[in-house]
């Protein structure tokens, strides 16, 4: 009986002694870490008073580089302590976390369990690549990676390489130097940074030319390592691989693009007309392009935003009123490349054979979509609001509405004006969202057109008269003459006030 007190009472006092065991109950960071600019030591009590700013370290920081060892610590409260390295530690540092001894709690037990810790950065790793992942790239690109830390170039030479679909084998890659080096580094602003760590910045590219439209792989492979300390040492290599994904550019092409009034009509002659590329022109190649008729030539157009002859450019375009009814050769200058001196590959299309239809008809006021009718500008006579008309008498067929004939709203409230000012600003755009066409059109919407673009429509496929209340439909004065094109301005009579 006695003996089984003394185990119950050894049994309390073992408890007793754990309920007041003051220890570390986390520290970060442990073992390999890629990136490192803080250690956090928590206890698991009060270590410190609150609000104690002299309160000691509880821990020493040691490191394999001395200079890496700046920092500070702090108690940001009084189980967690802080210190914060005043910069990344670079790859190849080795530290170690010692508790500081006869470090007891703010109650008084001294620390037990784990009093040492050990972590280490770990070989170079990628923080930041250009160009950019997931980018398109040219068939010859130069890669530059910035590391955490140099890396010693016999490493990089082993443990790089570039994957290509389509091709069953790693494609070696060649470290870029000299004049290319230093041009690269410069255009992307990393000389200065080059200068002071030059293992620190790699320039690199795949060791042959890229197939265009291939998917590519830039991979970081293990085993990339820092420059040894000293002769008898070796350096720390990186234990992770990272791969950066690439597209290579499509071939060059260029494509022609005119509007139609539909996909069988010839080009509309008061639209551009306009050449497209997928990859720059310089513009002095590009002056080169010509629009012929048998007896006419006409040059592209450009503006200043596409700058002096040595800029590059994506496109050109012909003036925008050209001759009617014409049939016209599309002809690119001798040796026609993009800026990269790349030759066109469907070159097999150019001389390329483009016409252009009839005027189409056209109706358009004046002043849109707003606009000030003088009531006496003339003597004794009625305001009229001037409608350009075109080849429109035989065209006009507006759903709902007979030829020749235009409807008139007038609103008579300051609220009925304001909102129908508003309504017609937003539907003065090429295209508004469905939705809100839902809401203001009286009757079903257009069917959609574009299958990639359900959530907008046409403005100019809708009536915002059409079903409204107090609209009144007017008579659209007919052009005067014979002619089997007329183009005349007409005048449609309204009475003082606001009108849509």
């Amino acid at each position: 009986m006695n003996i089984s007190k003394q185990l119950i009472c050894a049994a309390l006092t073992w408890l007793a002694l754990s309920a007041q065991a003051f220890q570390i109950s986390s520290l970060s960071p442990q073992g390999e870490v890629a990136r490192i600019r803080q250690v956090v030591v928590k206890f698991d009590e009060a270590a410190v008073n609150v609000g104690d700013p002299k309160a000691a370290a509880p821990v020493t920081l040691s490191c394999s580089d001395a200079q890496t060892n700046k920092g500070s610590g702090r108690w940001t409260n009084e189980r967690e302590w802080v210190f914060d390295f005043e910069a990344d530690l670079p790859p190849g540092i080795a530290c170690t976390v010692q508790v500081r001894p006869g470090l007891k709690s703010a109650k008084g037990p001294e620390i037990t369990g784990a009093t040492s810790y050990k972590f280490n950065s770990g070989g170079p790793f990628v923080q930041s690549v250009r160009p950019y992942p997931d980018s398109q790239i040219d068939e010859e690109q130069f890669f530059t990676l910035q590391l955490n830390g140099p890396a010693t170039l016999a490493s990089l030479q082993a443990n790089l390489w570039c994957a290509v679909d389509g091709l069953g084998e790693r494609v070696p890659v060649r470290l870029i130097d000299g004049k290319d080096r230093a041009a690269l580094l410069k255009s992307q602003g990393l000389d200065k940074a080059a200068e002071k760590s030059p293992l620190s910045i790699v320039t690199l590219a795949c060791n042959r030319r890229l197939t265009p439209s291939a998917g590519v792989q830039l991979v970081y492979g293990k085993g990339v390592a820092t420059p040894a300390l000293h002769s008898a040492a070796a350096g720390v290599a990186n234990s992770v691989e990272k791969r950066f994904n690439f597209k290579v550019r499509e071939p060059f092409a260029a494509n022609f693009n005119c509007e139609r009034e539909n996909a069988q009509s010839a080009c509309l002659p008061i639209r551009p007309l306009s050449l497209n590329f997928n990859a720059p022109v310089t513009r002095k190649v590009a002056e080169g392009i010509a629009l012929a008729t048998g007896k006419d030539s006409f040059k592209p157009i450009f503006s200043k935003e596409d700058g002096d002859s040595e800029s590059i450019v994506n496109s050109v375009s012909f003036q925008a009123v050209l001759p009617e009814q014409t049939q016209f050769t599309l002809n690119l200058p001798k040796d026609f490349k993009d800026a990269s001196g790349r030759t066109l590959r469907n070159t097999e299309s150019f001389p390329l054979k483009v016409a252009t239809g009839a005027m189409p008809p056209l109706a358009k006021f004046a002043a849109a979509p707003f606009g000030i009718v003088e009531r006496f500008a003339e003597p004794n006579g009625v305001a009229m609001l001037p409608v350009t008309l075109r080849n429109v008498e035989a065209a006009l067929q507006v759903k709902g509405l007979q030829a020749g004939k235009v409807s008139d709203l007038q609103p008579k409230t300051d609220v009925d004006i304001i909102k129908w000012f508003a309504k017609v600003q937003q539907y003065d755009n090429y295209v508004v969202p469905r939705r809100m066409a839902v809401a203001d059109v009286k009757g079903p919407l257009p069917k959609v057109i574009d299958p990639q673009n359900k959530a907008d429509v046409q403005s100019r496929m809708m009536s915002l008269l059409q079903g409204q209340p107090g609209v009144k439909t007017l008579d659209l004065p007919k052009p005067a003459g014979n002619d089997p094109r007329p183009f005349e301005v007409v005048g449609i009579p309204l009475a003082p006030g606001f009108h849509v």
